[in-house]
């Protein structure tokens, strides 16, 4: 059991740090070695766990990304009384630890998206699912908003779903740009000017 434990912490250690690597240089120019001096796992350890970088590089988006999401947007989203408040609040407290951060590297899974997808449909089908899982939890926390009569009822759960991601991925995609954590704020007050216009005046 003990050997098992530690192969699986092994795998973890290597997951972690592959996906800082992948953060910060892109897929493409992750680097290995670097990845093994980070962990101080040997190369036969790494290959043990992952065929290839690339197998490395889909199990951080099946896994460590796609956790990432469910952490930050799922599970606050479950049992919210106030989905639209909830989405506002969890945006808001992902924008402090991107300014906590310099410089800013963005939003991993969209990084991941744009570099990947037009050459590997390994990695479109992978971020593609996280998207979906994203989208789709945005879109059941409005009708649950709908159905607690917060929202009315003419709006489109998932086409409005799919404008706020849109609408969080391109805020975090021009912060990254412009590297003005102003950018920032004043996406959010944007989206909860579009976020408003969704409630129904109490």
């Amino acid at each position: 059991m003990k050997r098992i434990r530690n192969a699986e912490l092994t795998r973890g250690r290597l997951l972690q740090a592959g996906f800082l690597e992948i953060y910060k240089h892109g897929f493409q120019a992750a680097s290995i070695d670097r990845i093994l001096k980070h962990t101080s796992v040997t190369k036969g350890a790494f290959f043990h766990h992952f065929r290839t970088k690339k197998d490395l590089g889909y199990a951080v988006v099946d896994e460590v990304i796609a956790g990432m999401i469910a952490d930050q947007w799922q599970a606050p989203l479950r049992d919210s009384d106030d989905p639209l408040a909830t989405i506002l609040r969890s945006f808001e407290a992902g924008i402090r630890v991107l300014e906590a951060v310099r410089p800013n590297l963005g939003c991993p899974l969209n990084n991941l998206a744009q570099e990947m997808s037009p050459i590997d449909s390994g990695f479109q089908r992978r971020t593609q699912r996280v998207f979906k899982l994203w989208t789709d939890t945005f879109a059941t926390a409005i009708r649950r908003a709908i159905k607690l009569g917060q929202v009315h009822r003419s709006v489109d759960p998932k086409s409005t779903a799919l404008y706020l991601v849109a609408q969080i991925e391109g805020i975090l995609s021009l912060a990254k740009n412009s590297q003005d954590p102003r950018v920032l704020h004043s996406g959010l007050k944007s989206m909860s000017r579009f976020v408003g216009l969704l409630r129904i005046s109490p």
